[in-house]
């Protein structure tokens, strides 16, 4: 199997993405955003940057329950999808293009919100890190960060070379590579559907509870809580992702 391009996440997510995914992820977003505004204990009005946001979906419903929220995406294609499914749906997001590994200059934000897997794409570990570094930069006094990750300790302790599985009437096959010192894993996929066949290749470096919060630790969050889950219980390497929060300091003086 070939190694993907080092930039392929900037042509991935676009229509092939979309037509795979959409309709099952637009069926969990309203259970997803009850399941964080439990978690973090959220109540509007609050300023809220999803980063990356991509077609939308998080952001949108954020919006309509009454979150002053901001969307940023590097895919061009997924922001006027964006744009197009705020419009229609009578809520104001602003939308921006962007890297997330790059702060919004002059914006602040009380949460930062890294969701479905979005985080460990760059070929270099690094670049994860600026990730981190710049939600930390953007969030106010006492704001907090979540990044919410498949949990690669259970990936590597159950690695599988290759699966099928079926996403509404297209039938997946994923080729998967892995380098255990690296933890990167580099996935062939090939999507046969009503249309046609499709074949990509992408990359994923695997992230575990304790490497993410040596991360946040690292870039300035004092305080940090790990999850295995939504309803808050405790991450363990059976866990099927790994939810993270990281709390901004609050300045001196503050309550």
């Amino acid at each position: 199997m070939g190694e993907p391009a080092s930039d392929w996440w900037r042509t991935w997510f676009g229509p092939g993405y979309l037509a795979l995914y959409d309709d099952t992820l637009g069926e969990r977003t309203p259970i997803e955003v009850d399941r964080l505004e439990a978690l973090l204990r959220l109540r509007p009005p609050l300023r809220i940057l999803d980063l990356p946001c991509g077609q939308g979906r998080h952001a949108i419903e954020l919006a309509r329950r009454g979150y002053d929220v901001t969307g940023v995406d590097l895919s061009p294609y997924l922001l006027r999808v964006a744009k197009a499914r705020a419009e229609a749906a009578g809520v104001g997001v602003r939308w921006l293009e962007g890297d997330m590994r790059r702060p919004l200059a002059g914006d602040t934000f009380d949460l930062v919100l890294n969701l479905f897997t979005s985080f460990g794409y760059f070929f270099d570990a690094d670049d994860d890190l600026q990730v981190v570094h710049a939600a930390a930069s953007m969030l106010e006094p006492g704001g907090r960060f979540l990044l919410e990750v498949i949990n690669g300790e259970r990936v590597m302790g159950h690695f599988v070379e290759r699966e099928w599985f079926t996403v509404g009437q297209a039938a997946v096959m994923e080729r998967r590579s892995l380098d255990r010192s690296a933890r990167r894993m580099i996935v062939e996929r090939t999507v046969s559907s009503p249309t046609g066949e499709e074949v990509d290749v992408h990359a994923l470096r695997l992230y575990g509870a304790r490497e993410l919060e040596s991360v946040l630790n690292s870039s300035g969050f004092d305080r940090v809580e790990i999850f295995g889950d939504w309803d808050g219980s405790p991450a363990t390497p059976e866990s099927l992702r790994v939810l993270v929060i990281g709390e901004k300091q609050k300045e001196k003086g503050g309550s």
